[in-house]
């Protein structure tokens, strides 16, 4: 295993909770790699330092280019499915806690994915971002106490986990109103991406009553258009939906905790499901 692809899981991470994007990340991995390939390796103390830093800048930098951009609509992360990046199973890539990272500017983001992902000090990230130690601390305070107060109070075992996320989508193809309503969180949200390519909402749905005539609507317009399979998507159980054709139309995850579902993420960009 050559140092590149050793490291290469914790790259990804990075990237990908950087850019919450997959393509992007792997494209940034595709750039450090051809760019390290060209240094001599003995003249580098520290590889993975070497590495992060040189993901990290690529990152900022895609960032700050697209800073400017306007997405229409909901902009969620692009879905990673397990058959295709089963290198990271390990790593914390939970979709609750990319959409979480994207409430933070990218400088916060980042001080905090050094410090909480990799247990780095504050003298390895200010050197790796081109920053005051100080600064730093403050960044990764700021950014600890923003995603303590969105994170779920209640992470559920994976086998209630699945178990939940069956009982819902029984409840979905059940067409009865009552039966949903009770696995729905009274805040319940639901957020549909479909960058302006794909049907989608513009705005997140909130509220019990809204969301499941919502998703009962849904699945009644498309039960006879689709196909769906469960898989593993972001660590967490997923829905996967075909065309007639065989294409992916639609990734459906779902977030829940102690009290029941809270959130439902519906991802129809096709740029985001290539």
């Amino acid at each position: 295993m050559t140092v590149f692809d050793q490291h290469k899981p914790t790259l990804f991470a990075v990237a990908y909770k950087m850019t919450k994007n997959a393509m992007d990340a792997e494209d940034i991995l595709q750039d450090v790699f051809l760019a390290y390939s060209r240094q001599d390796a003995t003249t580098i103390a520290n590889p993975e330092n070497y590495l992060v830093k040189a993901v990290m800048h690529r990152c900022l930098s895609l960032l700050e280019a697209r800073k400017k951009t306007v997405y229409p609509g909901i902009d969620l992360p692009s879905p990673l499915f397990q058959e295709r990046f089963s290198y990271i199973h390990d790593r914390d890539i939970s979709f609750a806690l990319l959409i979480l990272l994207q409430t933070l500017n990218p400088l916060e983001r980042a001080v905090f994915i050094l410090r909480e992902t990799l247990s780095y000090d504050y003298g390895e990230i200010a050197a790796i971002l081109t920053l005051e130690q100080d600064h730093c601390r403050q960044l990764f305070h700021r950014a600890k106490e923003r995603i303590a107060a969105g994170r779920r109070r209640y992470e559920p075992a994976d086998e209630q986990r699945t178990a939940l996320f069956h009982a819902f989508l029984e409840a979905c193809s059940s067409g009865d109103t009552a039966r949903l309503m009770t696995y729905l969180k009274e805040d319940i949200t639901i957020y549909s991406d479909g960058g302006g390519k794909a049907t989608a909402a513009q705005v997140p749905l909130t509220g019990r009553a809204t969301a499941a005539a919502f998703l009962l609507g849904i699945y009644a317009k498309q039960n006879e258009k689709l196909t769906y399979s469960m898989t593993t998507i972001n660590g967490e159980p997923g829905l996967i939906c075909y065309d007639a054709a065989g294409a992916v139309d639609t990734v459906i995850l779902v977030s829940v905790d102690e009290e029941g579902v809270q959130a439902v993420y519906f991802v129809r960009n096709p740029d985001k499901l290539r």
